[in-house]
């Protein structure tokens, strides 16, 4: 018998499957639609700011992002600037340099007080003695010197200098060309010149003058007028006769604290300059100086009469006793008479450039008058006493017969008597007269 066919099981019911999550390779297709959703409308939307209020806050937010990247990147450069941790070095090459940095601090450091010794130091230590290197000394100035110490301190090293002897200086050739032998002057001229050349050179007969090279200069210093507390003083120098006065200039302008350039300094009252020799001035032995600065000697050219003492200046204390000795015709010290006195400057042919200021009284006579101002100018011997008045007392115009040699005064053009007193010509103190007849 057949069995009657089993019936079909029922299929279990198959559970769905869980979709797998998207991957880049799946297609557009298998996208699930959704629906599109408006962001906008989850948010309350601010009604009261406009445009102009949007910008400036996108300003502000700008301006943090700006601030927020520069503090980054300090942050970068702060970690790159960070120390490293350095590679030790051997023992071998640390004690080369060290013994490389001695020598080189001992070469160029050797006055230092900073010693360096053996042995390892640090970093720290090192660094304070390159710093304690750098320092420079202090140095207390010396105490100022008093003007007393200063001259004493001068004129001892002065006296040191002047004590050697100076090497001579070799005399300049001389241009036979200059020589004025083969030239023939006039009678009269050639009078003037022997004149002139005997009263001017040394004597032959005196060789020690020459044999002598050193010669003494004696400064006298003269303060100003006005100046009260102004000294008088006198140096001693001792110079070459070749030597320019330079070395003198400095040395007087230095006692005086003076610029050289406001030094003046005369020989017999004509100024001499630094470029001058001794030589030149024909001073064999000694000579005389005076000094003074710019100022003075401004002054005294302006008002002679407050010079004081002058070294041509002299005084004839009489007048109708011309036939006394010429000590007690000449006076120095008018300090003692209350007459009044009258300054004439005398100039003649013979005495170009060095004129003479004679010291008269009213009463003097014109002879004495010319009499002393030959005795000055050193004329005296080659002349004798000045003749008798011709005439009586008055001006004696072109009334006396003059002799080739009979020195007179002049006056305007006329030659004066030598009786006739000098308060007969009208003459005002400073007055120029003239002396002719030599």
């Amino acid at each position: 018998s057949t069995q009657p066919p089993r019936p079909r099981p029922r299929p279990r019911p198959v559970p769905r499957a869980k979709a797998p999550p998207s991957s880049p390779g799946t297609s557009n297709n298998d996208a699930v639609p959704t629906d599109a959703v408006d962001d906008d409308s989850l948010f309350m939307r601010n009604r009261g700011r406009s445009a102009k209020v949007w910008t400036k806050l996108k300003k502000i937010t700008a301006e943090t992002k700006k601030k927020v990247a520069s503090s980054d990147s300090e942050g970068e450069q702060s970690e790159s600037m960070r120390p490293r941790k350095q590679k030790k070095i051997s023992g071998e090459s640390t004690r080369m340099a060290r013994l490389m940095s001695e020598t080189q601090s001992s070469d160029s450091d050797s006055g230092s007080d900073v010693v360096v010794t053996g042995g390892s130091t640090s970093k720290r230590k090192a660094k304070g003695k390159e710093r304690a290197r750098s320092k420079s000394r202090s140095l207390t100035p010396p105490p100022e010197m008093s003007r007393e110490q200063r001259d004493l301190l001068r004129n001892i090293v002065r006296e040191t200098l002047g004590a050697r002897d100076r090497d001579r200086t070799p005399s300049p050739p001389l241009d036979p060309d200059l020589s004025t032998d083969t030239i023939v002057f006039d009678p009269e001229v050639q009078a003037i010149i022997n004149a002139a050349n005997a009263g001017a050179k040394p004597s032959e007969s005196n060789p020690i003058s020459h044999s002598n090279e050193t010669i003494e200069i004696f400064v006298h210093w003269k303060p100003h007028p006005r100046d009260e507390q102004g000294r008088k003083r006198t140096d001693i120098f001792k110079l070459n006769r070749t030597d320019t006065f330079r070395e003198l200039f400095e040395a007087v302008a230095e006692d005086q604290s003076l610029l050289l350039e406001n030094l003046r300094l005369s020989h017999n009252n004509i100024r001499i300059f630094p470029s001058v020799t001794p030589a030149t001035l024909r001073i064999w032995d000694e000579a005389d100086l005076e000094a003074c600065d710019k100022t003075t000697w401004e002054f005294l050219h302006a008002n002679p009469h407050k010079a004081g003492h002058n070294g041509s200046a002299i005084e004839i204390a009489s007048d109708s006793e011309e036939e006394e000795e010429d000590e007690e015709l000449l006076q120095s010290d008018a300090g003692d008479d209350d007459d009044e006195t009258l300054k004439l400057v005398l100039r003649s042919s013979k005495t170009v450039g060095n004129d003479i200021t004679l010291t008269v009284r009213p009463t003097t006579t014109c002879g004495a008058i010319v009499q002393a101002f030959l005795k000055k100018a050193g004329l005296a011997g080659q002349y004798g006493k000045p003749a008798g008045s011709t005439t009586k007392r008055g001006r004696g115009r072109k009334s006396a017969v003059a002799s080739d040699k009979n020195p007179q005064l002049s006056i305007d053009g006329d030659r004066i008597d030598h009786g006739v007193p000098i308060s007969e010509m009208d003459l005002d103190s400073g007055d120029v007269v003239d002396v002719v007849g030599l």
